[in-house]
């Protein structure tokens, strides 16, 4: 026996799609973005606020791929459009993405031996 119906998907589930396709895209956990979506003339309109680590600016270059975050954005709007139309059956016509919230990723201090207090490096050694 078949039955009639329809599947619907909430907003809040369709927002948390698209979130979370987006912190993929970047390479950010889920809690650093956040995303509202609109109707756009029967497609969805997504604004996806994400915020980024910045990375150092001395030493060798590591995380996405590289390039500007413009290049990123470019890439991951791309993304979301794509897998959201994958994962939800619903067209993206826009895709607004805002970049924030940079500061530096967060490095574990070095402990040393016994004293269990952050060891200081060369520099920080001769200003002190």
């Amino acid at each position: 026996m078949t039955r009639a119906g329809y599947t619907r998907i909430t907003p809040a589930a369709l927002r948390h799609t698209i979130e979370t396709i987006a912190a993929r895209a970047f390479g950010v956990p889920g809690s650093k973005v956040t995303a509202s979506l609109e109707d756009d003339s029967g497609r969805l309109g997504a604004t996806v606020s994400v915020q980024l680590a910045l990375p150092p600016l001395l030493g060798p270059r590591q995380g996405l791929g590289g390039g500007t975050v413009f290049d990123r954005s470019r890439a991951a709007r791309a993304t979301i459009i794509a897998r959201g139309l994958e994962l939800t059956g619903r067209k993206l016509g826009w895709v607004d993405i805002r970049l924030g919230g940079a500061r530096r990723p967060a490095i574990a201090a070095r402990v040393d031996g016994t004293a269990g207090r952050p060891h200081r490096n060369h520099i920080e050694r001769n200003v002190a």
